[in-house]
């Protein structure tokens, strides 16, 4: 009969977090991979060591990433954990991100050695972060089981009154295509440093509401395989876009829209792209970058609306004007107004109005879009809203995707690819994504 364990605690571990994992591979992505020899090794962010005082207390683990401020998104879960040597030890801090614990090291490496070494792929685990990533600890515990949420089901966990805010906010934009369930964490602020937060019976009400959460087998799928090489297609190559990493430049990301819409190969590609938005562009269309919306006449008869600024991309052509602001860092969250109260976005229709009455005989088709990750949908107001049309990421991935006539432009190819991780619902899926990319290369080499 298997002995009942005395272990009570709990322990959130938020994972896929930080600029450190731009340039360098985190340890949690064993987290949701079994092992080639069918067991579970979990990594404890950041450093993958816990205090001593919680050895031996800690049977439960959440994996958790970052939503909003004081809001988390569960995405698996671990039980029957085992502290594995050394991971309750401290780390200097000489050695804590980079540097290697010789002490630390031998104890990790005697377990591992213990286990018939631990291997993703065919690849040893000391090998798969082979210097790149600070070498004390590369376990923290072995657990019995892993489970990853239920497909369709997405959970929150939000700290401390922070449920009916959250239910305000209403930024989960599949929420009828999802079941959702939401979390109360009552006696717990969140954590303003750690990556990892610690709940015991003790915390009565925040202890039952997560337990009852992790015993609900509603709420979890047994999913965790092995990293199957056979099964796996070889990881893309590193571009310059990835080794730049330039992947949240907006104008980077401008100037390749712009490039590639006037290549006259690609024409028919972007002639489809904006006939879904009533756009029927000539083949002599023209592509502009940054252009100033100031308007220096003093005859026109609107000089007292909102005027300046520059616009990302204007394409224009006889008949046709397109404006498309181009919006994708992680930090822009709405349109911000100026001192007389007006957008951007109001300055280049005021923009746009001049240059028709200038420029053209009858009145062009005008198009104003936003392009934006699916994670960042700016705030506009409702008058903008009327003319803006807001158009994700995701959309136009999905429109190249069912398209081959790139296929053999190692450029395009590379921009389409940079651009999947703007097709997320959230900035720490696409994190996740690239740590797999990463994860599979190593493994690969």
């Amino acid at each position: 009969m298997k002995k009942q364990s005395t272990k009570e605690g709990i322990v959130l571990n938020c994972m896929y977090v930080g600029s450190y994992l731009s340039s360098n591979l985190g340890h949690e992505v064993i987290n949701m991979y079994q092992a080639d020899n069918g067991k579970y090794y979990i990594y404890l962010n950041s450093t993958g060591n816990f205090a001593e005082e919680h050895s031996e207390k800690i049977d439960k683990m959440l994996f958790v990433k970052h939503y909003v401020q004081g809001v988390f998104e569960v995405i698996g879960k671990a039980e029957g954990l085992e502290d594995v040597p050394g991971a309750n030890m401290s780390l200097s801090r000489d050695v804590k991100f980079d540097g290697v614990d010789e002490e630390i090291f031998e104890l990790q490496k005697g377990y591992v050695d213990n286990e018939g070494g631990v291997f993703y792929g065919g690849k040893s685990i000391f090998d798969i972060f082979n210097g790149a990533e600070q070498q004390s600890i590369f376990i923290t515990y072995k657990a019995e089981k892993v489970y990853r949420t239920k497909n369709g089901m997405r959970i929150f966990i939000c700290c401390k009154n922070l449920k009916n805010e959250f239910n305000l906010l209403g930024t989960i934009s599949e929420e009828k295509e999802h079941n959702i369930k939401i979390i109360e964490l009552p006696e717990y602020n969140q954590a303003s440093q750690s990556l990892k937060q610690y709940i015991y019976p003790t915390n009565t009400n925040s202890y039952d509401n997560l337990l009852n959460l992790i015993n609900d087998e509603r709420l979890w799928e047994d999913n965790i395989k092995k990293v199957d090489r056979c099964e796996l297609k070889s990881p893309r190559k590193v571009s310059l876009f990835d080794i730049c990493q330039i992947q949240n430049n907006e104008n980077c990301f401008s100037n390749a829209l712009a490039y590639f819409m006037t290549r006259p190969e690609y024409y028919g590609l972007w002639k489809g792209f904006f006939e879904k938005y009533g756009i029927t562009l000539n083949k002599n269309f023209l592509v502009e970058r940054e252009v100033s919306s100031k308007i220096k006449d003093d005859k026109w008869n609107h000089k007292e609306k909102p005027n300046g600024g520059r616009i990302d991309l204007l394409i224009s052509d006889e008949e046709n004007i397109v404006v498309i602001e181009n919006k994708i860092k992680s930090d822009v969250n709405a349109v911000d107004a100026d001192k007389d109260n007006s957008t951007q976005l109001d300055r280049y229709v005021n923009y746009v109005e001049w240059v028709s009455i200038q420029n053209y005989k009858n009145k062009p088709n005008c198009l104003f879009l936003i392009l934006t990750p699916k994670y960042n949908i700016p705030t506009i107001s409702e008058e903008m809203g009327k003319i803006y049309k807001i158009i994700t990421y995701a959309e136009l991935y999905s429109y190249l995707e069912k398209l081959s006539v790139f296929s053999n432009d190692t450029n395009f190819v590379a921009f389409f690819e940079a651009m999947k991780r703007h097709t997320y619902e959230n900035v720490n899926d696409y994190l996740y994504y690239e740590m797999q990319e990463k994860f599979f290369r190593r493994i690969f080499e």
